[in-house]
C-alpha cells in the first residue's frame, strides 16, 4: 500500500492510510526500535519489554536483536507468543500466578517474579525435576514510602511484599534450594519524574538489608520504568538519575522495564467516517470504529474528558467559523462512545488517525460489546 504524492506519512512507512480496512492499529516496527534506543541511551542499564502494553507477536518477532534485553510477561497467552526465546531476562510477574502459567514458565525456563511466599510453594509443588532460574523479589511501593517520608506519595497497590514478606521469602527459598536473584522495585505508573531517585534511594537501603538477611550477593535489581508515553519531551535529566544509579555497589547489574514508553508513540488507531451529520447546529461523524476497539479513548472512567483531535486522510476543509466542533462517534448505541473531536471539517469516507495509540488501546477494549469484534492490525 504505496502512499499517493499528497498523503501524509506514518514513521518512515510506506503505508497509504486510506487503503486500511478500518477499524485497525497500525504499527511501526522501526518506531519501537528508536524508542528502545532512546531509552537504552538515556539509562545506560538493560532495558526490557513490557509485551502487555503491547502484545503484537509480529512486532516482538521483528524488533532488532542488538536491541533485545529481554522481555516480562503477565500471562500464559504472553509467554507462548515467545515459543522458543531463551534470555537472562525473560520475566513472569503477576500477582495472579496460576498453575498453568507456572507450569508454562517452568518450561520456558523463565525468571518468576515473586509475588508472596506463596508464590515459591505453588513453584515447588510444581517443578518436579525442572531446573527453577533463580527468582526475583516483587517488593510492594509502600516501601518507598516508608523509607523516606519525604517522598511523594505513591497510589498503593496489591502487589509485591513488605520487607517483613521478603525476608520470609528468601527463608522459604533457601529451603526449597530455590535461589534469590535480586528484587524488584516499581514505583508505577506515570511515576518518573516526581519519583524515581526516591526510589532508587530506597533500592539502595533495601538491598544492603535484603542481602543482610540472605547472608549472599544479589545480581540483579528491577527499577520498573514510570515513564510517560510522551517522555521524550519531558526534558527529563537522565544524567542526574545515572548518577543516583552509580550508588549501586558493582556486582549489580540494573534493569528497567517498559510499555507505553516503548509502544505508545509506535501505534496509531484509523476509523473511517461512515455518515457526517448535524442536529440544530451540531456536527457529528458516525465512524465505523470506536469504543468498541479502542475503549480508552472514550474516556468513559474519567470526570472530565479532553478528547483527542485526529489526523485527517482525506480532502481536508477548515470550516468556515473556524470554531464549528465536529464530534467524533464510534459505532455502538451507546452514548458514551466518542472517541474525539475536531474543528476541521470532517466527511464521509474521510480516515481519521488517531496518534499515541500503541500501548494498552488495543487489549483494553470491550468488543464482545455487539459482537463488533476486533480492529485489524498492521505491523509495517
Amino acid at each position: 500500500m504505496l502512499l499517493s504524492p499528497n498523503q501524509p506519512r506514518l514513521w518512515d512507512a510506506p503505508i497509504d492510510v486510506t487503503e486500511v480496512q478500518t477499524p485497525a492499529y497500525i504499527y511501526s516496527v522501526d518506531e519501537v526500535g528508536r524508542r528502545l534506543r532512546a531509552l537504552k541511551d538515556a539509562l545506560r542499564t538493560t532495558v526490557i519489554v513490557s509485551l502487555k502494553a503491547c502484545p503484537v507477536q509480529d512486532i516482538v518477532s521483528r524488533i532488532p536483536s542488538d536491541l533485545w534485553d529481554g522481555v516480562e510477561v503477565a500471562s500464559r497467552g504472553e509467554l507462548h507468543m515467545l515459543a522458543g526465546l531463551r534470555s537472562r531476562h525473560l520475566y513472569v510477574n503477576t500477582p495472579a500466578l496460576t498453575e498453568s502459567l507456572a507450569r508454562s514458565a517452568l518450561g520456558a525456563q523463565a525468571t518468576f517474579i515473586i509475588d508472596s511466599p506463596a508464590h515459591l510453594a505453588l513453584i515447588q509443588r510444581l517443578r518436579g525435576r525442572r531446573e527453577v532460574q533463580p527468582v526475583m523479589l516483587r517488593l510492594s511501593n509502600r516501601l518507598v514510602n516508608a523509607h523516606d517520608r519525604d517522598a511523594p506519595t505513591l497510589r498503593h497497590d496489591q502487589f509485591g511484599m513488605d520487607f517483613k514478606q521478603a525476608c520470609e521469602a528468601i527463608d522459604l527459598a533457601r529451603s526449597l534450594d530455590i535461589r534469590v536473584r535480586g528484587f524488584h522495585l516499581y514505583a508505577g505508573p506515570h511515576t518518573f519524574g516526581r519519583a524515581s531517585r526516591f526510589v532508587v534511594d530506597a533500592a539502595v537501603s533495601l538491598l544492603g538489608r535484603l542481602e543482610s538477611h540472605a547472608g549472599f550477593r544479589f545480581q540483579t535489581v528491577n527499577l520498573g520504568g514510570g515513564l510517560e508515553e510522551t517522555w521524550s519531551e519531558k526534558g527529563y535529566d537522565f544524567a542526574a538519575y545515572r548518577r543516583e544509579l552509580a550508588r549501586f555497589p558493582a556486582h549489580i547489574e540494573l534493569v528497567h522495564e517498559f510499555g507505553r514508553a516503548i509502544f505508545a508513540t509506535a501505534g496509531c488507531f484509523a476509523v473511517r467516517v461512515l455518515f457526517a451529520k448535524s442536529i440544530d447546529g451540531q456536527r457529528y461523524a458516525v465512524c465505523d470504529g470506536g469504543m468498541a476497539q479502542a475503549f480508552l479513548l472514550a474516556q468513559t472512567e474519567n470526570i472530565l474528558r479532553k478528547y483527542r483531535t485526529p489526523r485527517i486522510f482525506g480532502p481536508v476543509r477548515q470550516s468556515a467559523s473556524g470554531k464549528e466542533k465536529t464530534i467524533i462517534c464510534g459505532s455502538t448505541c451507546s452514548r458514551d462512545d466518542v472517541i474525539g473531536e475536531t474543528f476541521e471539517t470532517v466527511e464521509d469516507g474521510d480516515v481519521l488517525l488517531f496518534d499515541l495509540c500503541g500501548a494498552y488501546f488495543r487489549s483494553y477494549a470491550m468488543n464482545s460489546f455487539l459482537q463488533l469484534g476486533e480492529a485489524n492490525v498492521y505491523v509495517v
